[in-house]
């Protein structure tokens, strides 16, 4: 977990590096630090695990540390991620900040990438993430799962869902005055390092028909997509927001413009081969909406048409591996996730997947085994948590399920399975009044399944010896 529960600290005020005016601040530096280091596992997997292309990071992490070396806090650590998922976006914390493909696949030249990663690094300069923790009440964020995703789903449902549900509490949502300044920031960025800051205007246009596009392939709208429209909720209307980024380059110093001030050419040719793969994962993500959707036929059918489009991308093995496993396909589902393994070793999602086939077929030692090689890989990853839990309880080792499924009750405290099972490995225990706590919170939740009967009738035979 993270250390972010500091109801203790004292109020202190500190100077804010690009105002250098005094603000309220519960968070040092050093802790803000802590917090990118901390959230980085669960960033890398809430968008989709890394896209391996070490030689295209490698150019976009130079453009990035040069922003970086220009900004108001220089030392803070950097490390550059482009996250392979189609959902338009970019972030960035102390020691991490990240482009999606779908938003880079959309982009025409390098002065575009420098104004979205300046205004990312405009949040982190300006301490905004900071300042919203210090505002808000302090919370727990290690699991970065949102509760109502798993609402109403039973034990095998909330297992079965792909990837991750993040609520992604640090990069939303800032506030308009925050998203103003990291504009300005931004443009003042991009043009120090002699890019034309009126690119940062077509930034936004492509951004905005990114997301359009990517709502459109997955017959969503705005309002329909929670991720979107929490991200879009603090923005301006587009012609609002392009006059105030005018006005900001109006005010610009003195500034000179490197050639023609977009180096379009090599951003080009750097990221060809991942504008080809994201047309691939287009058929990929009709695939994924698909099994959302529970149309698991037509699931299988996209995914294929994938792979035989581009079978070396380990996604696209998983995904087909959760497809088989709806359909109780238990060692097809199992080839698959050992064939995405094979191609990446480190794919957090499929060492899951293969927890979930030993699960089922009800070799829970192996179960462990493998959902602890996913937890090394992704420690918020609430599903795992819920994994490791039933299968120690089903082991009958009630202490051992005890941590993992308090985790996953603290992610999703409505889920109509988790305090009836809690409830029982404190009884069996001897934490009675643990047990006797879970089991009312079990009849608040799902009174009429079979755990709500159960932790009815338990309390029942407690009720004497909690006098």
């Amino acid at each position: 977990m993270l250390f972010l529960l500091m109801p203790l600290l004292p109020f202190s005020c500190a100077v804010n590096p690009v105002t250098g005016q005094h603000e309220l601040m519960l968070v040092s530096e050093e802790q803000e630090i802590g917090i990118g280091k901390e959230s980085a596992p669960s960033l890398m997997w809430e968008f989709g695990g890394p896209y391996h292309d070490r030689q295209i990071e490698a150019y976009l992490e130079s453009i990035t540390r040069q922003i970086w070396q220009r900004s108001e806090r220089p030392h803070l650590p950097m490390k550059f991620h482009v996250q392979n998922t189609s959902v338009p976006n970019a972030f960035a914390l102390p020691g991490y900040v990240a482009i999606t493909r779908g938003l880079l696949a959309e982009m025409q030249n390098e002065a575009q990438f420098a104004a979205v990663i300046g205004h990312e690094a405009g949040h982190v300069m300006a301490r905004h993430s900071a300042q919203r923790l210090s505002r808000m009440t302090l919370q727990q964020l290690g699991l970065a799962v949102g509760a109502a995703a798993f609402e109403g789903r039973s034990g095998g449902d909330a297992l079965l869902q792909v990837g991750a549900v993040g609520s992604s509490l640090l990069l939303l949502k800032y506030d308009r005055g925050q998203e103003i300044q990291a504009d300005r920031l931004g443009v003042k960025y991009m043009a120090m390092l002699g890019y034309d800051p009126l690119q940062a205007i077509y930034a936004h246009n492509v951004l905005e028909k990114a997301v359009n596009d990517y709502l459109r392939r997955m017959g969503k709208s705005k309002d329909e997509d929670s991720f979107v429209s929490e991200m879009l909720s603090t923005h301006p209307r587009t012609d609002v927001r392009i006059s105030e980024i005018q006005a900001m380059i109006n005010e610009l110093p003195p500034h000179t413009v490197r050639g023609d001030g977009r180096s379009a050419e090599r951003f080009q040719a750097e990221t060809k081969k991942l504008r080809e793969i994201n047309k691939i994962y287009f058929i990929y993500d009709e695939a994924e909406n698909h099994y959302r959707k529970e149309n698991f036929s037509a699931a299988e059918k996209s995914v294929r048409k994938a792979l035989e489009a581009d079978s070396s991308q380990a996604s696209f093995h998983n995904l087909l591996g959760f497809v088989e496993l709806q359909q109780k396909r238990y060692s097809d589902a199992e080839g698959a996730f050992r064939k995405a393994l094979s191609l990446d070793n480190g794919y957090q999602p499929s060492w899951y997947g293969s927890g979930l086939v030993r699960f089922f077929q009800e070799d829970y030692r192996q179960a462990v085994r493998e959902f602890k090689k996913s937890l090394d890989l992704y420690p918020g990853h609430a599903q795992t948590h819920f994994g490791l839990g039933k299968s120690y309880f089903n082991l009958r080792n009630y202490p051992e399920a005890v941590p993992y499924l308090r985790n996953f009750a603290e992610a999703a405290p409505r889920h109509p399975e988790i305090h009836g099972l809690l409830g029982i490995c404190y009884e069996k225990t001897g934490d009675l009044r643990s047990a006797v706590i879970e089991y009312n919170n079990q009849l608040k939740v799902a009174p009429d399944t079979e755990l709500g009967r159960h932790a009815r009738k338990r309390l029942t035979a407690l009720a004497p010896s909690m006098k």
